[in-house]
């Protein structure tokens, strides 16, 4: 008798582990500026990032993109058009990438993308001198690529 009560019992358990198993969230792991692509049964009616400075999404039909913004843990969860829960998924924003490179200097940390030449780029974490004068140029860069800097630059003297 006391071995069938020990049969019963693991076979309870596995089957409590079985549903709660179905109902746990999935695990999604992306890097920093990539994008992860989900595919869902059915078509999302709802669809909420707990964090969207970590990751954000884009919807297209049956398909979420999944975009790394800055590392850090948050999750998603995508309800049908009736507010049925198709599914939840953790996810953890890591920064990566094989041509990444960070450099630890009297306790300031200072990122690089090296593909070959190291250039910097911004991440969260960095010093902030270091992420504000990447910031300030790459600013600089997106005016003189749209036309607002050069506009800028002919209103300059006028102020004078």
């Amino acid at each position: 008798m006391l071995k069938l009560l020990r049969v019963t019992s693991s076979a309870l358990a596995l089957a409590f582990l079985h549903t709660s198993a179905s109902f746990a969230a999935q695990e999604l792991v992306i890097e920093t500026d990539r994008t992860q692509l989900i595919t869902i049964s059915g078509n999302p009616g709802t669809v909420v990032i707990g964090n969207p400075s970590i990751a954000d999404v884009t919807v297209h039909g049956n398909k979420i993109f999944v975009h790394g913004r800055a590392y850090g843990s948050t999750n998603l969860i995508i309800l049908d058009e009736n507010g049925n829960q198709l599914s939840a998924l953790e996810i953890t924003v890591r920064l990566g990438g094989q041509n990444n490179l960070l450099v630890y200097k009297a306790g300031a940390r200072f990122s690089y993308v090296c593909a070959p030449a190291c250039e910097g780029t911004l991440q969260s974490g960095d010093s902030a001198d270091f992420f504000g004068d990447i910031s300030k140029m790459d600013a600089k860069k997106a005016g003189l690529a749209t036309g607002k800097a050069s506009i800028e630059q002919e209103a300059a003297p006028a102020a004078q």
